[in-house]
């Protein structure tokens, strides 16, 4: 049975495009983005009214897929959700007239929204055909998509019937969704059951965090209340050097005690964490001010094809300073008990700055442990072409913040002036030059930034012309912390060498 709704207005219409006007709603401020908004009245209580706006973002029939399963939400103000349950009530109706003739409903919700709505996961539903007397139409009452890459005709073509499910729901009537997001794992429950309705055990997003949104799409009038949020933070919030006080990522790579393990060297315990599966690759951070979490997004964007073994290199975050004097080889031998800990196999290094040094001398000692060499701000290196000054004191005063984190993890903080004193001698004192270079065997992808002040342009292009198999990626305008300036670039030179090298070798095997 339908029941007839009674409806008023009692709160100004809101028009917006993608920088959109707020709207307070129920002790909650929303940004309506690509959709016409406003708070009225239905059956004698307040809800929050949601249409997507066709003058902002037009909707073409012809071109069904590149004009649905988009951005046209309210979206929450001031939220950053990554991991919990989100709930709401929803009930929607069809547009009369409605500029779609399909159209289903289409109502839901959206999260980890990114800052400028350019990526984001949804799980919605198409309450219209909850019911139908059509099995396979009840079969795409609810779907799941990754905006921009994966909305429901690709998902629907290439993995049919993995994203879509039934639900017994319909149009004008109030239903209750919860999902329980936990990493790349969601769960759609309806209508308060006690067992799921969906699972999607992989999303596909490019998000892992960010805002969430009251989603409708074409020929929808969508009606929400109630919108409860639990966020399961993790336990640790780590921050890299001079990243914003108040940004934290979403993994704390470097003090995950999911992920973390120590291995005991000659000298000291070394602390690294292992994510993924696939070919290996160990990620090092640079030296000084580095850490592991200021690799998030190369962790991020490899653990979901490879296994990530990235390394907390000796003095930095929860690693042990030791006793042995500071070289290129000791560091070395640090990551080879790593590697022999996680893996047999032969293994892709990706390193920054000290980190890439230390790629340089391992793939030089090792030439069968190092397949493959991703080296990051860090050219042709000798003595008196630059002055290193490490002032531990200075660096806390440039970010207390950060090195109050770092020394609650330090397990001997009380030596960082110690260890930063032989760092400095370290590094005006080493050599990384044509005997090294000639001496590496693996192919060596080159990247830096074109402003970089600690590897110059210049060394960076001698330290090419010594690798014997070397490519070269410089990022115009960057310096030194290139993939923090300019990931994407960064990363549109480091997929294809991966792609191709892993490619490759493994034909090589056959």
């Amino acid at each position: 049975m339908m029941i007839k709704k009674t409806l008023t207005w009692v709160y100004c219409f809101v028009t917006a495009n993608i920088f959109g006007q707020n709207i307070q709603f129920q002790h909650q401020e929303f940004e309506a983005i690509n959709v016409h908004a406003s708070v009225v009245s239905l059956d004698g209580e307040d809800v929050l009214k949601v249409e997507r706006d066709l003058n902002a973002l037009p909707f073409d029939v012809k071109r069904l897929e590149a004009t649905v399963d988009e951005p046209t939400f309210v979206k929450l103000k001031n939220v950053r959700f990554s991991n919990g349950t989100l709930e709401v009530k929803m009930l929607s109706r069809i547009q009369n007239p409605s500029p779609f003739e399909f159209a289903q409903g289409f109502i839901g919700l959206a999260f980890r929204i990114d800052e400028q709505h350019k990526a984001f996961e949804s799980i919605y539903l198409r309450p219209r055909v909850g019911r139908s007397d059509n099995q396979k139409s009840r079969n795409h009452t609810v779907q799941y998509f990754a905006f921009p890459d994966f909305k429901f005709e690709r998902l629907r073509r290439e993995f049919p019937e993995t994203y879509e499910t039934t639900a017994p729901v319909n149009i004008e009537e109030w239903i209750t969704i919860r999902l329980e997001i936990t990493d790349e794992r969601a769960e759609l429950f309806v209508n308060n059951a006690k067992y799921s309705t969906f699972v999607v055990p992989k999303m596909l997003g490019k998000t892992t965090s960010g805002s969430i949104g009251l989603w409708v799409d074409i020929g929808t009038e969508g009606y929400f209340k109630d919108l409860k949020i639990s966020d399961s933070k993790p336990k640790k919030q780590l921050r890299r050097v001079f990243q914003a006080s108040d940004v934290f990522n979403p993994v704390p790579y470097g003090d995950n005690p999911e992920a973390g393990k120590y291995a005991q060297t000659a000298d000291a315990k070394i602390y690294y964490e292992v994510y993924g599966k696939g070919q290996p690759i160990v990620v090092l951070h640079g030296g000084g001010l580095g850490s592991t979490i200021e690799m998030a997004e190369f962790i991020d964007s490899l653990k979901s094809s490879h296994r990530v073994i990235a390394v907390s290199t000796r003095g930095h975050g929860k690693s042990e300073i030791g006793s042995l004097p500071m070289t290129y080889e000791q560091k070395v031998e640090d990551i080879m008990t790593v590697i022999k800990n996680v893996t047999s196999e032969p293994v892709t290094v990706l390193g920054f700055s000290d980190g890439a040094y230390t790629g340089y001398k391992l793939a030089s000692l090792y030439p069968k442990t190092v397949k493959n060499l991703i080296a990051i701000g860090a050219g042709e290196q000798i003595p008196g072409l630059r002055k290193v000054i490490l002032d531990a004191d200075a660096a806390y005063k440039m970010d207390s913040l950060y090195w109050k984190q770092q020394l609650a993890l330090m397990p001997e903080p009380q030596r960082l002036k110690e260890f930063w004193k032989n760092m400095e001698t370290f590094y005006n004192t080493m050599t990384a030059s044509k005997a090294l270079f000639n001496s590496i065997q693996c192919p060596v992808l080159l990247v830096a930034g074109e402003q970089d002040r600690n590897a110059p342009l210049p060394t960076v292009i001698n330290a090419y012309n010594m690798i014997p198999d070397c490519q070269l990626s410089i990022v115009p305008n960057a310096g030194h912390v290139v993939f923090t300036e300019n990931f994407a670039a960064v990363w549109a030179s480091i997929a294809p060498f991966l792609r191709k090298q892993e490619t490759n070798q493994t034909e090589g095997k056959r």
